[in-house]
């Protein structure tokens, strides 16, 4: 419906406009996991942490932006 539409264009822009809000290297793990569906093991060679790392910040980075949407 138009009502749908209308509300899953306004949460992607409020999800856009929280990535931004991310740092760096945050975003980037989002991205890379994702956008670029690459899994952590990846991304920890890439950004050259452990997979451990990887996750850490992946799970803060969700959480944040869930922190940041729920006080919207």
């Amino acid at each position: 419906t138009p009502e749908d539409a209308l509300l899953k264009t306004e949460l992607r822009q409020r999800l856009a406009d929280n990535l931004k809000r991310l740092e760096k290297r945050e975003a980037l793990v989002l991205q890379l996991y994702y956008v670029e569906e690459l899994n952590l093991e990846e991304i920890s060679e890439i950004l050259s942490l452990t997979v451990g790392r990887v996750s850490q910040i992946k799970k803060a980075a969700i959480g944040q932006i869930r922190e940041w949407m729920k006080d919207e």
